[in-house]
């Protein structure tokens, strides 16, 4: 469970020495070097959102479960908690806290330090995040289908197929770390890094799109569907994240200088969004529901 290829690369291979005054080609290594150095930019992106993501969890949802007041969740979520429903709020409870716990083992997965020093340690964080992974995406599922939850068919259906890729992702993590495959583990897990945090995507660049048009664009807030929620659904949570860890792994494996300066800039470009998507979910979602507690 760590950093695949060049997203976490720590040596690279050097380009020459050359006489002075003589104009040298480089190759295709420095190119590689900035794909790298691009590729750890845009993880450390999504830490960063990961790490604000957990505060929002904590200071709603965790400050509520502490005291006791989980019936305050349903200030939160539409489908926080449901008087009566024991069966859809356990479900809730499990999907909050596996969701938390992968959030945060998945940071300790990406460490290269760990799995080197401490390999037992990252072998065993590593069950317990494909197991977390596998709790919090079936109870998921649960309050999509069976309690129900806010939006469109589609969108529920986008949501279930992001399930189906993080059990799949999953499943060949585990396969691959037991057969000692330990390159196409790396692959695997980091699959399942970026298809789980699909939630969190989708929460960023709502906010983010709310915040630039001030206005509900492209989709009516009482239904909560639309093209665009549509549109955004199935780009985080099915086609994006495996699509950018492709595209880094056929650049990456490339001679082409041209291959890697254009994903080096879809790197950069999404490690911006990103950023900018984690600053306007704390300024529009995160913010203002953590100041609600206790009022």
């Amino acid at each position: 469970m760590a950093d695949v290829d060049g997203f976490a690369a720590t040596s690279f291979a050097t380009v020459p020495d050359t006489a002075p005054n003589i104009p040298t080609d480089p190759g295709p290594e420095q190119s590689r070097v900035h794909l790298r150095r691009h590729g750890r930019w845009l993880i450390g992106s999504l830490l960063l959102a990961q790490a604000l993501f957990v505060l929002y969890l904590l200071g709603t949802y965790g400050r509520t479960l502490v005291v006791g007041d989980l019936a305050a969740w349903a200030r939160f979520s539409a489908t926080g908690w449901v008087s009566g429903d024991q069966a859809g709020n356990t479900a809730m409870v499990l999907h909050l806290v596996f969701a938390v716990g992968i959030l945060l083992l998945g940071a300790m997965q990406l460490s290269q330090r760990i799995r080197q020093r401490a390999p037992a340690l990252h072998r065993w964080s590593g069950r317990l995040y494909l197991t977390g992974c596998f709790v919090a995406a079936i109870s998921g599922l649960w309050l999509v289908w069976v309690r129900g939850t806010v939006g469109d068919r589609l969108q529920h259906i986008a949501i279930t197929i992001n399930a189906l890729l993080l059990f799949v992702c999953a499943i060949m993590a585990w396969r691959t770390a037991r057969s000692r495959r330990f390159a196409a583990h790396r692959a695997w897990a980091l699959r399942a890094f970026l298809v789980g945090n699909g939630v969190l995507y989708f929460r960023m660049f709502l906010a983010l799109w709310l915040l630039v048009f001030r206005a509900p664009v492209g989709f009516t807030p009482s239904t909560f569907s639309g093209p665009f929620l549509t549109t955004l659904a199935f780009t985080v949570y099915v086609f994006g994240p495996v699509s950018l860890l492709e595209a880094y792994r056929w650049a990456e494996r490339s001679t082409s200088r041209t291959r890697h300066r254009v994903v080096s800039g879809v790197m950069i470009g999404v490690a911006l969004l990103l950023v900018c998507g984690a600053i306007a979910a704390v300024l529009v979602l995160w913010m203002p529901r953590i100041l609600r507690v206790g009022h």
